[in-house]
């Protein structure tokens, strides 16, 4: 099993290119960006968290792909990826002629993360979106024809830029959970890296891929299945288990579904997932309220955490899992317990490289 680890996409970039740099060294096998405008924490709930008093404003965010260029020396060999970025602000064959440009830079090493975007990066702009599935589908479809030629297409569409003599180009990665996206996985993806889902439901949604794959004609082992898994790990489980009481990471079960909230009787605070209904820089202390409201079980079912131990066994419960990208929010929470935290996830990466080597 690959682990890679997701990099805040916060200035200033010589603090963010020796961070990779560290981690690179550390056996990191990938690196992951955001691609946000809006935080999904208002500046209310924000404020109670460590990292607010040296970053006030929690909706500060670089663009990934300069991320992702400024450390493509300091990441090595390592994968460089948006995990994940949309089609609604940029159209398909931008982020496709972006993601070319990068892998001149990093011959190979591109990954472009998609899924169908959050109301919060767009609305708040003046941008309207019918169904972003029907929009990530039509994306994927041209994306994928275009990596595999330059056109033009029927309608004269063309993206001339192609990857620098060996090289296979940009690899492109879905976000994907429901039966539509997951369609698209088997059908046109290099990868999978869903977030929130537990074990039994992401081998289920392996096995639809896969299947799918395999009826499109495609080898299904081709495919790389990744995660994308919240972690906090700490010395003692029942540390890591104090930092899950924070609201600021209490606040991640906010994107997760009303069902996730159901199983244990209780409704989902925001009345719905926060992917398709929050927009912190205007809910402001509704988000606090909300945060601090999440059960104690719907965090704990959400996060991997406990000691470097406890995150190895919950990460092979995920039978067939390629590469996971870890994320790490302790500082949000805590900046005293950050150090242990990367100290954890750095044991975890190399605990789970020689596992699988």
């Amino acid at each position: 099993m690959d682990v890679g680890i997701a990099i805040g996409a916060t200035p200033p970039f010589e603090a963010m290119e020796r961070r990779v740099a560290r981690f690179a060294a550390a056996g990191f096998r990938s690196f992951w960006w955001p691609d946000h405008l809006v935080a999904f924490h208002s500046a209310e709930l924000w404020a109670t968290g460590g990292l607010a008093t040296i970053q006030p404003d929690p909706h500060v965010y670089a663009d990934p792909f300069v991320c992702m260029a400024r450390c493509a020396d300091a990441a090595g060999d390592a994968w460089l990826g948006t995990c994940v970025t949309d089609a609604v602000r940029r159209m398909p064959a931008t982020l496709l002629q972006t993601a070319m440009s990068l892998d001149h830079v990093a011959p190979g090493r591109i990954v472009l993360g998609l899924g169908s975007g959050e109301r919060a990066n767009y609305e708040p702009y003046g941008v309207q979106v019918d169904s972003p599935t029907t929009r990530l589908e039509d994306a994927t479809r041209q994306i994928r024809r275009l990596l595999e030629e330059p056109g033009p297409d029927e309608h004269g569409a063309v993206v001339g830029l192609r990857p620098p003599p060996g090289s296979p180009g940009p690899r492109l990665w879905l976000a994907a959970h429901g039966p539509r996206g997951l369609d698209l996985v088997g059908r046109y993806a290099d990868g999978w890296l869903p977030n929130f889902l537990r074990h039994d439901e992401w081998r289920r949604a392996r096995d639809a891929i896969a299947t799918v794959a395999t009826s499109s004609g495609r080898d299904p082992t081709a495919i790389t299945y990744g995660l994308s898994a919240q972690v906090v790990i700490q010395e003692t489980r029942a540390e890591a288990r104090r930092l899950l009481s924070h609201p600021v990471i209490k606040a991640f079960a906010l994107l997760l579904p009303p069902s996730r909230f159901e199983e244990v009787g209780a409704a989902h605070p925001l009345g719905g997932s926060g992917l398709g209904t929050l927009l912190a820089t205007l809910d402001g202390d509704r988000v606090l309220e909300a945060a601090a409201a999440v059960p104690t079980e719907v965090v704990e079912d959400l996060f991997l955490f406990g000691t470097v131990d406890d995150v190895v066994d919950a990460l092979r419960r995920y039978k067939g899992l390629d590469h996971v990208v870890l994320w790490d929010p302790i500082a949000l929470a805590d900046l005293g317990a950050a150090r242990a935290g990367t100290r954890g996830t750095t044991e975890l990466a190399a605990r789970l490289h020689d596992e699988s080597t």
